[in-house]
């Protein structure tokens, strides 16, 4: 941020989209420390744009990606043999017991 206001760009939109939701480290060293780093360094204007959060079409589209990347995985076994059967896989692919 230092090196952009350096460089003369007055206004920075910062938006992380490697995080579904915000917490107190993506505000306090974006939103903050970021900024004030951008501000001192001469940038004029700094807008941290939130993350997607709790809204319901973030949370339905996040539904929709996991519950399609599962693969069957969301089903629980129903009897003693289908758990032995998973447990069988899961160690033929490296897990250990």
């Amino acid at each position: 941020m230092r090196s952009l206001a350096s460089q003369g760009l007055k206004r920075a939109d910062v938006i992380c989209p490697g995080f579904s939701a915000d917490c107190l480290e993506t505000l306090e060293e974006i939103a903050q420390e970021a900024r004030d780093a951008f501000l001192e360094a001469g940038g004029e204007s700094f807008h941290y744009i939130p993350c997607v959060n709790t809204d319901d079409a973030w949370i339905g589209a996040l539904e929709a990606l996991v519950g399609k990347h599962l693969q069957g995985w969301s089903d629980l076994p129903a009897t003693p043999a289908q758990l032995e059967l998973q447990a069988a896989r899961a160690r033929a692919f490296g897990a250990e017991r």
